[in-house]
């Protein structure tokens, strides 16, 4: 069984695989989880240009952690989608 998860953008519930993986470790740091299996808090985002850019637009990663995240984070991301 493949594990859902939401996105925090569109709050589509899509397979595990189908979603990039913003990951809060212990030590406070926040990176993009290109293997999908880092320890830590995760929250997803749609691989795909739109939801990409409301994440962005939204500070999505922002309320999910409840914290200010690195502004490095979102550019990552869009890159991401920028090379589509």
């Amino acid at each position: 069984m493949i594990k859902q998860r939401t996105c925090v953008a569109c709050r589509a519930k899509k397979d595990k695989s189908e979603l990039i993986k913003v990951v809060l470790n212990k030590s406070g740091e926040i990176n993009i989880d290109e293997s999908l299996k880092s320890p830590g808090r995760g929250a997803y985002v749609c691989n795909n240009e739109e939801c990409i850019k409301k994440a962005i637009k939204s500070k999505a990663f922002n309320k999910s952690y409840r914290k200010n995240i690195d502004a490095s984070i979102y550019d990552k991301l869009g890159e991401k989608c920028g090379n589509r």
